[in-house]
């Protein structure tokens, strides 16, 4: 419990530290198709989030999701974008901190991203590793919808 209640206060304090015209997302969850087709993994991975940008190559997320696992997922991640590949894409890395996995109540995670914005919709990708006994390997596509 005072986990969480340190996690609300960081969340909370770090939105104070952020420029005003910062673009902010909310994101819906999405899917994900794992390496591993035989291990029945769910892979419609619905979840609430919201991710805020630093400036133009920084952003922070945290949110919960329906995980591969069929267990509630907490995260708090930076995503990084040093890549800018025109035409709304760009690429990087994103790592962070998640719940939910494995052998393990908390990992930390750093997988390379690939994002597309658009005016209002977002769309965000990653690579999982396989990280094993920790974490299967995927693909994951995240929805986002810019509300500022």
């Amino acid at each position: 419990m005072k986990a969480r209640k340190l996690w609300v206060a960081l969340l909370a304090a770090s939105g104070f530290a952020m420029p005003a015209g910062a673009a902010e997302f909310i994101s819906v969850g999405g899917f994900s198709y794992h390496f591993e087709r035989d291990l029945g993994h769910n892979e419609f991975n619905y979840g609430l989030g919201y991710e805020r940008d630093v400036n133009e190559e920084w952003t922070w997320s945290a949110g919960v999701y329906k995980n591969s696992l069929r267990r509630a997922s907490f995260y708090g991640l930076a995503n990084w974008y040093p890549l800018n590949l025109g035409a709304g894409f760009r690429a990087g890395l994103t790592g962070g901190l998640m719940t939910g996995y494995h052998e393990s109540p908390v990992i930390a995670t750093l997988m390379p991203t690939l994002e597309w914005r658009g005016e209002v919709l977002a769309l965000q990708s990653y690579v999982v590793p396989t990280i094993k006994p920790y974490v299967d390997g995927a693909v994951v596509l995240q929805f986002k919808f810019a509300f500022r």
